[in-house]
């Protein structure tokens, strides 16, 4: 499988999909290929936020999985998040407790007469850019990323790119891109 390439402001980053219902393996042996040795659970470690990294590969990794498809970014260049999430009914009651004013105007604001999915369509994209975000820049998700305005691109040093995969089902999927903190990832 060909990987997509996506040019950040902070560098490239590899992009892959597949539907799969086990995860794990389909990563390490996506690793394994591109950085031409075996990669296994034990070249994985997870920071204290639960975050995994792969310290010996000199890459960021980062993946979301819904259903039974799973989202892998990885670069060399910079310090990757990815989320993927299939729509599905929810409460939009989230938004209008956690997200920042401007996207909850955005969302339920008589400028906007959104029908019902495409209000759905824009909280997913919302939700995949914080989730995207906060797994790569960190902090805090409640009353940090979560409430952040990501109508727009953050200002953080960081990139977002909403992305669309190949799949029948509505969904949203996010990259955001940050410099890393050092080089040796």
């Amino acid at each position: 499988m060909n990987p997509r390439v996506i040019e950040s402001a902070q560098g490239k980053v590899f992009l892959e999909a597949l539907s799969t219902g086990v995860h794990l393996p389909w990563i390490f042996e996506t690793l394994s290929r591109v950085v031409g040795k075996p990669v296994g659970e034990g070249d994985m470690v997870r920071t204290e936020e639960g975050r995994p990294c792969f310290p010996g590969l000199g890459m960021d990794v980062n993946w979301s999985h819904s259903r039974k498809v799973c989202v892998l970014a990885y670069s060399f260049d910079c310090k990757v998040g990815v989320d993927l999430e299939f729509h599905r009914p929810r409460s939009l009651q989230i938004a209008k407790r956690f997200y920042a004013a401007e996207e909850n105007e955005w969302l339920f604001g008589v400028a906007n007469a959104f029908t019902e999915t495409e209000q759905l369509r824009e909280f997913y994209r919302l939700w995949c850019r914080k989730e995207a975000l906060f797994k790569c820049a960190g902090g805090a998700f409640l009353g940090g990323t979560l409430s952040m305005n990501l109508l727009n691109s953050p200002a953080k040093n960081a990139s977002l790119f909403d992305l669309q995969g190949p799949f029948e089902s509505p969904h949203a999927c996010c990259l955001a891109t940050s410099l890393r903190a050092d080089s040796a990832l």
